[in-house]
């Protein structure tokens, strides 16, 4: 059953997946989200019903439960019950003893029972004696038979109480262990449904973008006046990584990679898309950012520490295109005052979105350029391309 769902799961998303990709219209992306919608409801119904499962199943535990306290209740009272009626049995042999004690003392020769019988004045005195001793030992002797018969009875329940009691503990065991496969099904479910809440927020985000400058049944992939993305260009030629993503830094974090080159290296656009930010800055020299289209989504590369650019605000540019010249040493802070920088290289990173990039030692949106260039594993890693 397992493997059943996971399957379909797999099979779901494979297909989610393959919309997302298909979409090329606002058009399209609004079905896409009106499907993960259906799915995501789905997800929440099936989840619900597996909490009530599981309450379902809590509850079933507690009543067991409440059944072995019982049933242990019973026990402790049927010991008692047996305690009591042995000690009257012990009693009651005792006061027939004291009795028939007593009557052999009233004998002349106080001997025995039978010679307290046959002391008997007359035949209606010795029928008299015989009734009394009869009378007396059958009453006591049936009150005896009548405990040890309850006793047995007792004994008899007390055996029946202990099965039940095991019968109910293997039952509470049973029933914690479904409890716990009910509980994984629900975590999956709950699982499931963040999975496809996350799809929903992303393709929320992509709409949001594109609406504002996209018909609906324009093609998102150059309605905004960038082509899409074929493939990515290494931003330098070639370079030695000096830095990793996301290093420490003191108090504060570097959410970009340094590519460590000579300053004057041609800077080329990673991919098609369109120039959204140049600014200079004393931390960083000049600065780049460009947008770009990749399977409907946006997202914006960034470039610091620049010495010269050769593009502007608003301009379309191609893969490889150059769009400046690296800095990061005493040319570029002799033109551009950058007092962030700690020798010749160029400061790149990526994040998904339309907008600017904030400051490095803000997360924001960005995330590890590795995703597209692989050469970018981490600090020491090299690249020589053409």
């Amino acid at each position: 059953m397992k493997k059943y769902k996971v399957f379909l799961l797999s099979l779901m998303s494979f297909f989610l997946l393959c919309n997302g990709v298909k979409a090329t219209t606002l058009r399209d992306l609004y079905n896409d989200l009106s499907a993960l919608e259906k799915s995501y409801a789905a997800a929440q119904k099936k989840a619900n019903m597996t909490q009530s499962e599981m309450n379902n199943v809590k509850a079933s535990i507690a009543s067991t439960e409440a059944e072995i306290r019982q049933a242990q209740q019973d026990i402790v009272q049927a010991e008692s019950d047996i305690a009591k009626s042995e000690k009257d049995i012990a009693a009651k042999k005792e006061e027939t003893n004291k009795m028939l004690l007593y009557l052999q003392l009233t004998s002349s020769k106080g001997n025995n029972l039978l010679e307290y019988v046959f002391e008997a004045n007359d035949y209606t005195d010795f029928i008299y004696r015989y009734s009394v001793v009869t009378q007396m030992t059958d009453y006591n002797q049936g009150l005896v038979d009548e405990l040890n018969n309850l006793i047995k009875s007792l004994n008899s329940k007390k055996e029946t109480l202990a099965i039940k009691q095991n019968d109910l503990a293997q039952k509470k065991n049973d029933l914690q262990a479904k409890y716990l496969i009910v509980q994984a099904q629900y975590k999956d479910d709950q699982d499931d449904g963040m999975k496809v809440s996350d799809q929903i927020a992303q393709k929320k985000k992509q709409i949001n973008s594109l609406k504002s400058i996209c018909k609906m049944d324009q093609d998102i992939n150059t309605c905004n006046g960038i082509s899409a993305v074929d493939g990515w260009v290494y931003p330098i030629a070639r370079f030695t990584q000096t830095s990793s993503y996301a290093e420490s830094r003191g108090s504060v974090r570097h959410y970009a990679v340094d590519l460590g080159v000579a300053e004057g290296t041609t800077v080329r656009a990673v991919a098609n898309g369109k120039v959204l930010a140049r600014y200079s800055s004393s931390c960083g020299g000049l600065v780049i950012q460009i947008q770009h289209n990749y399977n409907g989504s946006s997202y914006v590369s960034l470039y610091m520490h620049m010495i010269d650019g050769y593009v502007n605000v608003n301009q379309n540019v191609t893969a490889g295109q150059p769009i400046g010249t690296s800095g990061g040493g005493p040319k570029e802070i002799a033109k551009w005052g950058d007092r962030c920088t700690e020798g010749p290289h160029l400061h790149f990173t990526m994040a998904t979105g339309a907008s600017t990039i904030g400051k490095s030692s803000q997360a924001g949106s960005t995330f590890n350029p590795v995703r597209f260039f692989p050469a970018m594993k981490g600090e020491g890693a090299s690249y020589y391309g053409k």
